[in-house]
């Protein structure tokens, strides 16, 4: 029979509390003795020496247990103790093997969160929309659309933060964008700086290639970094950037700005990263720019899934509980007909 055991660190546990009371039990007597004298003295009010008896204690049974009864009735527990002991380490049977898990992509997503993500240039069903609006509709769709890839998520303006590293739960993804504000991030977009931030992840596992898609509205990249010596480390690591640009590219926007200077989105620039990497830059009008988007990025290349060794588990830990304690409940149970 194979066992494995999955916790089998809490079996720590139960071993440290015996050594723990092993080691009261070792402090002398008389030190004991004398504390748990001057205890009852203090509760009682009791000054004296006397000795304190509960006022039921004569109904105790006078008779003297047998010897071996007290032996058998310590086995029962110490066999108990072992049972819990082995049991709380969770040791489970080991089955039959489990199909390996299929290729599947590393997919980065790169979010711009700046200011300008409040401007309302979008129209959906005869109301005005914001980019960010916009993009979280197009982000969500995207995400429901990439089952059984690795997915994480960077957002970015002034400063990138790792939102979602890679996961195979594109419902946690989709859970995150809920939380997504302009602003979020600062106010201004940093495009170099969140492409650097996405190959410094890449770089975590450099075995497997992952894919760079950029949702912004930027016009210009304001950051520590070039974004085009960004995308020129991605092209050396062979690492697709995908751009999608989000909100007009008209010179003038109708309508109220919201005190923002309206600025279009800076097309050339994102295809001009795209292109280095050769990946393609689409305009997000509409879900057809998804599609696309889509349709290049399941021509990528799979990465092998993490192939650890995956087995069927039967745990054991009742029939250790079962064994344990049943023994004590019969002994428990012929004490008192005996007594009856």
């Amino acid at each position: 029979m194979n066992i494995d055991w999955l916790t089998p660190y809490l079996a720590l546990i139960p071993v440290l509390l015996l050594l723990a009371s092993t080691s009261l039990a070792s402090t002398p007597l008389s030190h004991r003795s004398q504390r748990t004298q001057r205890s009852l003295s203090e509760v009682e009010g009791n000054t004296g020496s006397g000795v304190f008896l509960h006022p039921l204690a004569h109904l105790l049974p006078t008779t003297p247990e047998p010897q071996w009864q007290r032996h058998l009735q310590h086995a029962l527990f110490t066999w108990l103790w072992l049972c819990l002991t082995v049991a709380i380490a969770q040791p489970v049977q080991r089955g039959a093997k489990l199909p390996d898990l299929p290729p599947e992509r590393d997919i980065l997503l790169l979010v711009d969160v700046s200011i300008s993500m409040t401007l309302t240039d979008y129209t959906l069903d005869g109301q005005k929309r914001s980019r960010m609006e916009v993009l979280k509709t197009l982000l969500h769709d995207f995400a429901n659309r990439l089952q059984g890839e690795r997915l994480g998520m960077i957002v970015f303006a002034e400063n990138p933060y790792l939102l979602v590293p890679l996961t195979r739960d594109p419902t946690l993804v989709q859970r995150q964008l809920q939380r997504l504000t302009p602003t979020l991030a600062g106010r201004v977009s940093a495009v170099g700086d969140a492409i650097t931030l996405a190959l410094k992840e890449a770089g975590k596992q450099p075995q497997r290639k992952p894919i760079f898609v950029l949702f912004t509205d930027a016009d210009e990249s304001i950051g520590r970094v070039d974004p085009e010596a960004a995308a020129a480390l991605a092209a050396e690591s062979k690492i697709p950037l995908y751009t999608i640009a989000i909100g007009s590219t008209a010179a003038t926007m109708a309508g109220d700005t919201g005190g923002l200077a309206y600025q279009p989105v800076n097309l050339a620039l994102l295809q001009t990263l795209s292109e280095r990497t050769g990946a393609k830059t689409y305009q997000a009008g509409d879900a057809q720019a998804v599609e696309q988007a889509l349709a290049d990025i399941t021509r990528q290349h799979q990465n092998a899934a993490e192939q650890t060794p995956r087995y069927e588990q039967q745990p054991l830990y009742h029939w250790l509980l079962l064994a344990g304690l049943l023994p004590l409940m019969l002994w428990q149970l012929w004490q008192r007909r005996a007594n009856a």
